[in-house]
């Protein structure tokens, strides 16, 4: 899985057992606090990386700053003169010792960009990734014109899926399930922000696997990001994935068709007819699941589509 937001540098693969060391580190009274310009922390922070053994620190030390600034990407060379106070300086320092121990960026600064969307994240949820954008965008294609319609996304994690069809699609209601508890603490946060913000989010959030949290309701659109990599393939998963993120949220039975399998077989009790039927596959088992879906009755037109790097992606199904 690719993740990340984007035009980070790559993550390093420090061991996370160094991490709580690491990030001690940050908040030690010893730790450089330099005061002036925003030129003088990129200066300071690049000199953290590239003693860490970050790639192109400079360029990350300007990442940093754009994100936890929340401001554009090259702030730090439009801007080089804006006065910095100590702790920001200081909360840019955490950030930069927390990716020498090889904790991916978007932990490190403790957000991500998910389409015109900064969501909190941290090691409790999945760092939104750019093929999940896609899938957003396959169903804001089915709800164009369909103002009254109902949504449900199944394991929303960071809130991602839920909150940007919210706010772009506009439907009546997005109902968002997670059966870790962990997870919907840092969904609602997000929700709440987005809602702060202006921004029409109406998001219900709730706790239960699958369908338990929505036994006897039916939406237009059931939409999920499940668990999909298989228990013995985490191990080849990068380091940077593997030994940070949640792996109930990577990872489960069945050859890691435990929990999509327990997607099918619920939709057609779960969704109008017409409805859609949307998620994100493991390229490897894509026309599997495309091919479940098509033995599963209630179901009909399942297809396979590619991401943006040409691999098969996400199945769409409709309930007949």
């Amino acid at each position: 899985m690719n993740g990340g937001m984007p035009g980070h540098v790559r993550d390093v693969t420090v061991p996370r057992t160094d991490t709580h060391a690491r990030v001690a580190m940050a908040h030690d009274t010893g730790m450089p606090r330099p005061a002036g310009t925003l030129a003088d922390l990129v200066r300071s922070l690049t000199d953290v990386l590239a003693a860490g053994g970050i790639d192109e620190p400079r360029r990350e030390a300007s990442d940093i700053v754009a994100a936890l600034g929340y401001q554009p990407r090259f702030w730090s060379q439009v801007a080089p003169h804006t006065a910095v106070e100590d702790a920001f300086a200081r909360q840019a320092h955490q950030a930069a010792f927390r990716r020498t121990a090889g904790e991916p960026f978007a932990y490190a600064v403790g957000r991500a960009a998910f389409r015109h969307l900064t969501l909190r994240v941290d090691s409790r949820v999945l760092i939104p990734r750019q093929e999940t954008e896609q899938l957003v965008e396959l169903v804001l294609e089915y709800l164009a014109g369909r103002n009254d319609a109902e949504v449900l996304d199944i394991g929303t994690g960071s809130g991602a899926i839920a909150i940007a069809v919210a706010t772009e699609g506009r439907p009546r209601r997005v109902v968002a399930t997670d059966v870790s508890a962990d997870a919907l603490a840092v969904a609602r946060e997000n929700v709440r922000s987005v809602s702060v913000r202006g921004l029409a989010a109406g998001v219900e959030l709730r706790a239960g696997a699958v369908y338990a949290p929505v036994e006897g309701e039916v939406f237009d659109v059931i939409v999920s990001n499940p668990p999909y990599i298989a228990y013995q393939e985490l191990a080849d998963l990068p380091s940077s994935v593997r030994d940070w993120e949640p792996s109930a949220a990577l990872s489960c039975g069945d050859g890691g068709l435990e929990v999509t399998r327990a997607i099918l077989a619920g939709a057609p009790a779960h969704l109008r007819s017409g409805g859609l039927l949307a998620l994100e596959v493991d390229e490897r088992r894509a026309r599997d699941v495309a091919e479940l879906a098509a033995a599963t009755a209630g179901l009909s037109n399942a297809r396979v589509l590619l991401d943006l790097a040409g691999r098969e992606r996400f199945m769409l199904a409709t309930c007949a």
